[in-house]
């Protein structure tokens, strides 16, 4: 499923493959940090195997660490909402 949302988003917004990464990984971390711990989880169970090592590599931070990650990185914690 992971594969199918990177091709998706890759074709839809004429990414390349490790801009797609790139861009769900992001997308992924604004899910963690705001939503319920519960939903994040069944959310990277659904998409399956952990993003490619191009989305997780250490120049992108606070990338999910592992499936149903529940504890959103220190900085979003700090932010407030966005209107």
């Amino acid at each position: 499923m992971m594969d199918e949302l990177l091709q998706a988003v890759a074709r839809g917004a004429s990414l390349s493959p490790e801009q797609a990464a790139l861009a769900v990984a992001a997308m992924l971390r604004f899910f963690t940090a705001r939503l319920p711990s519960a939903l994040v989880g069944e959310l990277h169970a659904r998409l399956g195997p952990r993003m490619p090592n191009a989305a997780a590599a250490p120049d992108v931070p606070d990338a999910p660490d592992a499936p149903g990650r529940a504890v959103p990185p220190a900085t979003a914690a700090r932010r407030p909402p966005q209107p």
